[in-house]
């Protein structure tokens, strides 16, 4: 099953009786702020986006690093950033709790 973010706004439309619309410029809005926010501040600077409760947006600094072993001997890599999602493991035990009857 895939959960699009157009299934997330008609869902919070219906469950809380808002405009389509204005969820949609809600849901925009929110994604600009996380791109701005991820990518305005110094690239060396770690960052932590906590989204919901349990569901964190990460961004770290990985500096230029020269590999001199193995297969990829004399290998650069330039300066970049890598950003992942992280769900705590509170978030992972409501799921599970709620899926099955404990």
């Amino acid at each position: 099953m895939i959960i699009t973010q157009d299934d997330l706004v008609k869902g919070i439309s219906e469950k809380e009786n808002i405009d389509l619309a204005t969820v949609r410029k809600v849901f925009k809005s929110a994604e600009d702020i996380v791109f701005l926010y991820l990518s305005s501040t110094e690239p060396a600077e770690n960052i932590s986006l906590k989204i919901f409760n349990g569901l964190n947006v990460n961004r770290k600094y990985v500096g230029e690093k020269v590999y001199s072993k193995g297969m990829f001997k004399n290998l650069n890599s330039s300066e970049h950033v890598n950003i992942s999602a992280n769900i705590t493991k509170y978030y992972k035990n409501r799921v599970n709790d709620n899926l099955f009857v404990r």
